[in-house]
């Protein structure tokens, strides 16, 4: 006998329901149990955010203004432009305060200029970004892959998270500041600049760099090419192996580093990355946005041995390009639904406030 194609499409659908349901209730409770709420809207594009010793925090938006946003982020006002060239995934990215901020008032920021992408520093001084100077060039700069993300490290030094500019080789080219996380001293930071020491090789895309409490040990977000995205503990001198391998996969010769964690054959496109300390449940985890997969992402660890892994706010808020704790131990969320890649709605872009779940 034929089926009845209407008690078919009945059944198919009691089925998913019901596969949705038992999804929902083995889901890791404590990865929904945080709150949200949307301190910030009608942003463009912004890229990354660095909060100021008075609460208050610095936001840069693709197309090369820079934000202040008072505490709270109910306003904000302009701290001024850096010159850039916002062309697909270029423009005016990562931004960092020096360790000594607070006596020296001195900013970084990395952006596109030209064919060239840059590390800029400037003096933040009565609410407005002066004397901007290079002080790290030669980076070379692309429509796609142009990593981003600055960080000082617990030795005092400035970290640089570059992406291939689509080439893959230069990844693999020892001369190229390319597909590499690099390091410039402090003082030359604070002084006239150089080029920068290779901490690590074989990178397609750094998103996102973040220092591990309690090791000191630097953790890079990393985008894959249609799967195997990565989470990598960076080793000194190590080399990850794009464009010539990816994943667990070694080489022909065993001399590759392995990611910490990968997507396998799934991609979401990991962007900015924090380490969550403080009283409550996300204590010591990592957590990173994600940018095709449109949700928060966390990691769980014991020392760089990745024991869990999490989805949040899954579709919520579109693609979120970085997250960063805030002193009152919040975590900020940036979306990137302006970028041409996203959905925007109402408001959008947004910065949005997580407060994880207590212990």
């Amino acid at each position: 006998m034929r089926p009845n194609r209407r008690l078919v499409l009945i059944a198919v659908a009691v089925a998913a329901v019901a596969g949705a349901l038992v999804a929902l209730l083995t889901a890791p409770k404590e990865a929904d149990a945080q709150t949200t709420r949307v301190v910030a809207r009608g942003l463009t594009v912004p890229w990354e955010l660095a909060f100021l010793p008075d609460g208050r925090a610095l936001v840069t938006e693709r197309g090369g203004r820079v934000l202040v946003l008072a505490r709270g982020m109910r306003t904000r006002r302009s701290a001024g432009r850096i010159a850039t060239r916002a062309s697909g995934e270029g423009g005016l990215l990562g931004i960092t305060l020096d360790p000594g901020f607070a006596r020296n008032r001195l900013v970084y920021a990395y952006r596109t200029l030209g064919n060239d992408n840059q590390v800029v520093r400037a003096r933040f001084s009565g609410n407005r970004l002066r004397d901007a100077r290079v002080i790290v060039r030669g980076i070379r700069a692309a429509v796609v892959h142009n990593g981003g993300r600055i960080t000082f490290g617990p030795d005092g030094a400035l970290y640089i998270g570059t992406g291939d500019s689509g080439p893959g080789g230069l990844a693999q080219t020892a001369d190229s500041l390319n597909g590499k996380i690099l390091r410039l001293s402090g003082d030359a930071a604070r002084g006239d600049g150089g080029r920068p020491e290779t901490v690590s090789s074989g990178h397609r895309n750094v998103q996102g760099l973040a220092w591990q409490p309690g090791t000191n040990r630097l953790f890079a977000t990393e985008m894959g090419e249609t799967d195997r995205d990565e989470v990598n503990a960076i080793t000194e001198g190590a080399n990850y192996g794009w464009p010539l391998a990816r994943g667990d996969d070694r080489g022909e010769d065993g001399s590759f580093a392995t990611p910490a964690w990968d997507t396998g054959s799934g991609n979401v496109a990991p962007s900015g990355a924090t380490f969550v300390t403080g009283r409550n449940a996300w204590n010591g985890d990592l957590v990173f946005g994600t940018l095709r997969g449109r949700h928060l992402h966390r990691l769980s660890f014991d020392g760089d041995r990745v024991t869990g892994s999490f989805v949040s706010l899954a579709g919520r808020f579109g693609r979120i390009r970085t997250v960063v704790q805030g002193p009152d131990g919040r975590l900020y969320l940036l979306t990137s639904n302006r970028d041409g890649r996203g959905n925007p709605v109402r408001g959008d872009d947004r910065i949005v406030r997580v407060t994880p779940p207590s212990r």
